[in-house]
């Protein structure tokens, strides 16, 4: 005491008087005499009586906070200091940051003496916090990992901020091995993640980098593996992307969070390079668009990369990827690479930079290098010289000359601008007028009418004015149809360049044509007003079409007219030339407007003309206006007045003025009449009051936000739930001895209202478990804890209910986490569902210790529990502890549902981890075993989805086949059975032939059974589906054929048809012979599954299948089914030998074709009768070719084929490739080669047959069509 009262240079008795004060408010059993709180640092006390003072106002601070706990203790021996409680004492957010950072800062400039500080408790997050920081400041390593294990998120996320602990210095300590040892299994999964995520921020030692990266990838957290990826060697880096497939799995375009490519590639052209290499091409200028940042590295280097990778192969691949600064600069420095290769600069360059960097010599380069091989391509509907006409534009003298020379140059013989596309493709735009006029002119006089019948009148609106007009003005003479004279007048327009000659026309139409139907004259004034802007007219040409206007009633005083518009347009003019407005449009006009249609019209204008129209218009309706300024506002005249304060509003919104603009007269009317005005647009004032920012009054003034409280009540039932939890954060943390407690009594008031609706009791509870400790949540949760599992809906308090659930799926985010005896309280029965959000929430949360006691605990509940349990104990119990678990409630169950959650449970538990998994299938394995035939079909589902890694699924299968072959026969089961079979129908190739074998040799001695021949009238459609499923499985075994297995193979298939075609009982005849020529054409359809390398083999099983056919029946009875068999045979022979060439598989199929039918025709068993059934198997067997081949192109397909058939001079030959050549009812497309065709065509037509000839008209012409001969 004395030492203390020394300290502070304090007569002890003051300083015993001051203790004495707080021992007689806290007990002397409570108090040390030698402790006192001091709020302020000595150092700034310089008397005696101040610091009598400071410590007098002290004590009766800690008297009135009434806290025991707002103790420090003061040694002068050691010059330290520990702080039992930290008071804030900040009006805002900020202020109480600054403060906290204030103590941190003055603790560490006393030196306070952290082991001493350590060993106090703390009493609130400020103090945890203060410790934490001043750890950070001493660099603590080992309170800091103290923190990291202590479980609670806010005081790992402050230690985590760390960055010193990140330093090479600690790898010992910050390194996967120590990390997965000794912190990580103290941490939930959400800390885990974070910490991961912030050592990838701050670790940039290349070899520490790839050891988290490997660690990242091996736990399942590949997004925070990538961020390691980033710093870690070139060479790493390679050996990553040197393997297509973990490259594609870190590439964003298929996965929303992969790797972020500039990060990853940084200035290294050596992985770009390979990167790039190992891309689809489909993608590979979009990642070139994004490495384009690797040109201000090295210029040259990237335009190697650019030139290596761009693929202009697919459309959609060729975009403009380059900025215009890069466009801008390769075209300054790097012209000889664009000019050297210039269709694939000029496709990914910005077209801007490309036109104004090029010359027109550069311009004709790459107006060559783009001109397509095809002539359609050039004539398509986005044609090449609309695509291209950006750089075409610059070859401004002898351009269509140019392009034409280009274009006969390619396409000899063709017609260009006299083709009927050349006009339909606007391709005239690249003439200059002198040419437009003669090309119109040639059209005209070479009379073929290419746009229609009577329809060259259309050319001259290309021809110069004074001859149009002229030459038109004859036709119209001659022309008897109303329409027609009517568009000639249309024409006209076009050709017309300036107001003389328009002004001539105008007169004309007048004087000619003013007694045609309305709609023919708005339709020519329309046209007018489309080419011409009538604003600009002279007085001329406005006489000329202001007589129109008066014909077409637009000065009468008719309210409405059909074209209202043509008004606007004539006030408009008057307005703004000062002509005086004839009375009659003046008082429509003030009466109605159209203020849309005025706006758009008067966005022609100048600034200065707008502003006189609206000026005009607003003196208008104002002058209207005034007249009712002494009338007396009655009903009598409230209609016409509300009209003109309409138009005066709505004249104002249009051009956007300000209520401001609005006259004061105006004003005085409308408050007279404000229902009827309220509500328009112009001055319509939102009602929205401001949203609540809580957060922002809390930075502010935190009394604004207990001020907002009763604010708060009233939003809670407006989807105002959860969006005050960040605030609800901060005051936990930084206000816990003041507002918090505010808060807190303000919401548990709340319970105690009668009514609490459901988002009202969700947002409260929130709040509460946000805001309580833990005593206080507890005790909440005692309060309302379900008396019953079962809920009866009927007696309960709704109340109650509500707040029960409200708890149930709230209870979550309490920071720590309530005791887990007190969350038991409410998983019981019907609440269950209500606490669903909680396991997997609860799951991340929770540190793994308390995370597997909460999983042990929910395993030894109910059902309906335990299945939940089940589901996290796959994700929280090491590979060992799952096993013993899962095996144990597996043979302890007998409920269906709670195997179905285990089974499931467990095999995506396998598909899904990269590690464990061979133990965790040691356990599948078992658990299969051990099925029952009354088990959930999502089981056996689950089994025959083959979603497990291939070795696994496939085991898994064979397995429960072993199982459920042996279930009882009963419908469920032989839909398992069929679902298996079905699957190794699929899966042929990787499964065990010795297990297939065995099922098939069963399936086969078992079906042609007289017992089950007798049965299978009656058998089930589950059985039969069954059946069929075997047979399926049976034909696709024989044709998986390898060299070892073709003999015996080939008896099976012998076996099996003799069996069907010459049965023990002639009463199952027919049936089995059905039976056996089903399994033929099994046999020749499975052998498409194949592969080519197999169909050899495969074609000596079908010759097997030939033979027994003839050796049983006639040719008679068999004759189109030898003929499909034989057809296969060609087909296969024809995919085998082509490779990826189609034309090697259409000759080749020609060619086997062909033979065969001279094979048919020499043995007299060809006939012509068959040819449209023989026809039909054809097309059969060339769609598996061309499937199998991925032949687009079927058509030239077919046309090589028929070629390679006329080569055997055959009627017989002749007949079939007419029948298979394609049919064009104009001319060959560009897919197709047309010299085969035309070939094919003239050697059919040149045959001397009429039969041919007849039928070769009626399929490739029809009448007044013509063949393609030429």
């Amino acid at each position: 005491m004395l030492a203390d009262a020394h300290r502070y240079r304090i007569s002890t008795k003051n300083f015993i008087k001051i203790g004495q004060a707080v021992s007689e408010e806290y007990g002397n059993e409570n108090f040390d005499k030698r402790i006192l709180y001091i709020r302020c640092s000595n150092s700034a006390i310089t008397t005696p009586a101040e610091r009598i003072g400071v410590m007098t106002n002290e004590k009766n601070s800690l008297l009135k906070n009434g806290s025991k706990r707002n103790l420090c203790r003061v040694d002068s021996k050691n010059s330290t200091y520990f702080v039992k409680m930290i008071i804030l004492t900040g009006k805002n957010l900020g202020e109480r940051h600054k403060d906290l950072n204030a103590k941190v800062k003055e603790a560490r400039e006393k030196r306070v003496d952290f082991d001493e500080l350590k060993r106090t408790p703390e009493q609130s997050d400020v103090d945890k916090l203060f410790k934490i920081a001043l750890a950070s400041k001493y660099i603590n390593i080992d309170y800091i990992v103290e923190v990291l294990k202590c479980g609670d998120p806010l005081y790992i996320s402050k230690a985590l901020k760390c960055v010193w602990m990140y330093d090479d210095k600690y790898a010992h300590i910050i390194n996967p091995d120590n990390l997965q040892n000794n912190i990580i299994p103290f941490m939930s999964t959400k800390m885990k993640k974070k910490m991961l995520t912030a050592v990838s921020m701050h670790v940039r030692n290349e070899s520490r980098a790839a050891e988290f990266y490997n660690y990242c990838m091996n736990i399942g957290c590949p997004n925070i593996a990538y961020k390691f990826l980033y710093f870690t060697s070139e060479n790493f880096k390679l050996k990553i992307i040197e393997d297509p497939l973990k490259q594609s799995a870190m590439l964003p375009t298929f996965h929303e969070n992969g790797v972020n490519v500039k990060h990853f590639i940084g200035s290294s052209f050596i992985l770009a390079d390979v990167f790039l290499s190992n891309l689809n091409v489909t993608t590979r200028n979009e990642m070139l668009s994004t490495l384009s940042y690797l040109y201000t590295f090295s210029e040259d280097k990237y335009l190697n990369l650019l030139e290596k990778y761009t693929d202009l192969t697919y459309s959609y691949g060729i975009k403009r990827f380059l900025t215009l600064r890069i466009s801008k600069s390769i075209m300054k420095k790097h012209k000889d690479r664009v000019l050297k290769t210039p269709k694939m600069y000029v496709s990914i360059l910005n077209a801007n930079a490309i036109v104004k960097y090029s010359t027109v010599e550069d311009a004709k380069i790459y107006a060559i290098a783009f001109f397509p091989d095809n002539i359609n391509e050039f004539w398509r509907n986005k044609n090449y010289l609309n695509e291209h006409k950006y750089f075409l534009d610059k070859i401004t003298t002898g351009k269509f000359q140019f392009i034409k020379e280009m274009f006969t140059s390619k396409f000899p013989g063709e017609e260009f601008e006299m083709s009927l596309r050349f006009y339909q493709n606007r391709c005239y735009e690249i003439m200059t007028a002198a040419e437009r006029e003669t090309w119109a002119l040639q059209q005209i006089a070479s009379e073929k009418e290419i746009l229609g019948k009577g329809q060259d009148y259309q050319w001259y609106k290309f021809i110069n004015f004074e001859k149009a007009f002229k030459e038109m003005k004859k036709l119209v003479l001659i022309t008897p149809n109303r329409t027609k004279r009517a568009d000639m007048m249309l024409i006209l327009i076009e050709s017309a360049k300036n107001q003389r000659e328009l002004e001539t026309l105008l007169k004309h139409f007048y004087e000619r044509h003013v007694n045609e139907q309305k709609y023919v004259k708005e339709n020519f004034l329309d046209k007018v007003m489309n080419y011409f802007n009538v604003y600009e007219f002279d007085t001329g040409c406005w006489e000329a079409l202001n007589i129109m206007f008066h014909n077409l009633e637009v000065y009468s005083s008719t309210e409405y007219i059909s074209k209202s518009e043509y008004r606007i347009i004539a006030l408009i003019y008057h307005i703004i030339h000062n002509i005086e407005i004839p009375d009659a449009l003046r008082n429509n006009i003030a009466s109605r407007m159209q203020f849309y249609s005025l706006k758009q019209n008067t966005d022609k204008l100048t600034k200065e003309q707008t502003e006189k129209v609206f000026q005009y218009l607003f003196n208008l309706y104002m002058d209207k206006i005034r007249e009712f300024e002494n009338v007396p506002y009655n009903d009598d005249v409230k209609g016409d007045l509300r009209k003109y304060i309409f138009n005066i509003l709505d004249l104002l919104d249009q051009y956007e003025k300000t209520k401001e603009n609005i006259p004061e007269l105006v004003n005085h009317f409308m408050k007279l009449d404000w229902s009827e005005f309220e509500f328009h647009k112009f001055i319509k004032i939102s009602t929205n009051a401001p949203p609540l920012n809580l957060l922002h009054d809390l930075k502010s003034d935190s009394k604004l936000l207990i001020e907002r409280l009763p604010l708060v009540r009233k939003k809670m039932n407006e989807s105002y739930t959860y969006n005050i939890s960040t605030v609800l954060k901060k005051l936990r943390i930084y206000f816990s001895q003041d507002v918090a407690k505010e808060c807190l009594r303000f919401f548990n008031s709340l319970l105690d209202e009668e009514k609490l609706w459901h988002r009202e009791a969700q947002a409260v509870v929130h709040a509460l478990f946000q805001l309580g400790d833990e005593n206080f949540k507890v005790d909440l949760m005692k309060k309302f804890a379900p008396k019953e599992a079962t809920i009866n809906h009927s007696e309960i308090d709704e109340k109650l209910l509500r707040i029960q659930m409200a708890i149930c799926s709230h209870v979550l985010y309490s920071r720590p986490p309530v005791p887990l005896e007190c969350i038991f309280m409410y998983l019981k029965g019907d609440y269950v569902p209500f606490c669903l959000p909680m396991f997997n929430a609860l799951l991340s949360d929770l540190p793994l210790p308390l995370c597997i006691n909460f999983v042990e605990n929910l395993l030894d509940k109910p059902v309906s529990i335990q299945k939940h349990g089940i589901r996290l104990a796959f994700q929280c119990f090491n590979t060992e502890t799952f096993n013993t678990v899962i095996l144990r409630a597996w043979k302890k169950t007998k409920n269906v549902s709670l195997r179905d959650v285990i089974f499931d449970a467990l095999y995506n538990k396998i598909s899904t981890s990269e590690s464990g998994q061979e133990a965790l299938f040691e356990t599948l394995k078992s658990i299969i075993l051990t099925l029952k035939h009354d088990d959930d079909d999502a089981i056996f589902n689950l089994i025959t989805s083959c979603k497990l890694p291939e070795h696994f699924a496939m085991e898994s299968i064979m397995m429960a086949w072993k199982v459920v072959s042996q279930f009882p026969p009963k419908l469920t089961n032989l839909n398992r059975m069929r679902d298996l079979v079905i699957c190794f129908t699929n899966n042929i190739d990787k499964i065990r032939p010795d297990i297939v074998y065995e099922i098939v040799d069963t399936f086969i001695a078992s079906v042609f059974r007289p017992d089950e021949e007798d049965a299978k009238g009656k058998l089930s459609s589950e059985a039969i589906s069954l059946i069929s499923s075997k047979w399926s499985l049976t034909a696709i075994f024989i044709v998986h054929l390898n060299n070892d297995d073709l003999d015996k193979k080939i008896e099976l298939t012998k076996l099996i048809l003799m069996k069907c075609f010459k049965p023990h009982k002639a009463e199952n005849k027919h049936i089995l012979i059905e039976t056996g020529m089903r399994f033929k054409s099994q046999l020749e359809d499975a052998s498409y599954s194949q592969t080519p390398s197999r169909f050899g083999n495969i074609n000596r099983v079908m010759q097997a299948v030939i033979q027994t056919l003839q050796d049983v029946f006639t040719t008679e009875e068999i004759y189109l089914q030898i003929w499909e068999l034989q057809l296969g045979i060609v087909a296969r022979k024809a995919i085998q030998s082509a490779g990826i060439i189609y034309e090697n598989a259409a000759h080749d199929f020609g060619r086997e074709l062909g033979n065969l039918v001279k094979e048919y025709v020499d043995k007299e068993l060809f006939f012509n009768s068959f040819l449209l059934r023989i026809h039909d198997l054809l097309i059969t067997k060339i769609t598996n070719v061309t499937s199998i081949l991925n032949l687009n192109n079927t058509d030239n397909f077919y046309v090589k084929l028929c070629r390679e058939l006329l080569t055997f001079e055959m009627i017989e030959t002749y007949w079939l490739a007419l029948y298979l050549l394609p049919c064009y009812s104009s001319d060959v497309p560009p897919q197709v080669d047309r010299n085969d065709y035309v070939y094919i065509t003239n050697k059919l037509y040149n045959l001397n047959n009429k039969e041919l000839r007849f039928y070769m008209f009626d399929k490739l012409a029809g009448p007044g069509k013509d063949l393609i001969l030429n």
